[in-house]
């Protein structure tokens, strides 16, 4: 298992992707474990994580910045496509860390990434030493959901129980809808709130 990387590193990771793309006037936000902090679930991560617009942009153009940037993508061809999602694994090495950190980039090509584009929230990021968008509670949990993996779903319930009052259940219950994740989220929710109601209506089949 990795070992968890300074917090420095990890922000002047995070500084230095952001203004590299932040030229491009994309719709841009910070997501997975940078982001959980932001709604009061903090784990160590050694990744930084981004969704971005790429209606009015060519992907070559977000290409063509991280190389010069020097973020280098980790696979060839640049862009992994899995189904419907694509997305580019890169590396960084801060200076004077002699480290390669990790930059996923999620392209937003779905509608429900879209939506959360436009719902993404801009905070000062602990550490950071500057202001970034960050996707909402809601459509954070929406992506662990999808994802899956077992530290995605600790995190759906760590969240829930960080932010139950203050989450808008309408939007989630479309998407979950949506995206068929009802009946997970009604797992992680109990797992959070044993004996508890959800406020997600589930009708099993």
């Amino acid at each position: 298992m990795d070992e968890p990387r300074p917090l420095s590193a990890l922000m002047e990771t995070l500084r230095h992707a952001w203004r590299t793309l932040e030229p491009l006037g994309a719709p841009m936000a910070v997501m997975g474990g940078l982001a959980l902090s932001v709604w009061e679930h903090f784990r160590a991560t050694n990744d930084v994580d981004l969704l971005i617009g790429v209606d009015d942009i060519d992907t070559a153009a977000v290409l063509a910045k991280l190389i010069e940037a020097g973020i280098h993508p980790r696979r060839d061809p640049p862009v992994t496509v899995i189904g419907e999602i694509e997305f580019i694994q890169a590396t960084y090495e801060p200076p004077e860390t002699y480290v390669d950190l990790k930059i996923d980039i999620l392209l937003a090509k779905s509608e429900f990434h879209r939506q959360a584009l436009q719902r993404r929230v801009s905070v000062p990021l602990p550490d950071a030493g500057f202001e970034v968008a960050v996707l909402s509670c809601e459509d954070l949990i929406i992506l662990k959901l999808l994802a899956g993996r077992i530290i995605d779903r600790v995190d759906v319930i760590e969240l829930l129980k960080s932010n139950r009052d203050r989450l808008d259940y309408e939007y989630l219950a479309t998407w979950l809808t949506a995206e068929q994740l009802t009946s997970d989220f009604v797992e992680r929710w109990q797992e959070a709130f044993p004996g508890e109601t959800t406020p997600i209506r589930h009708e099993k089949d």
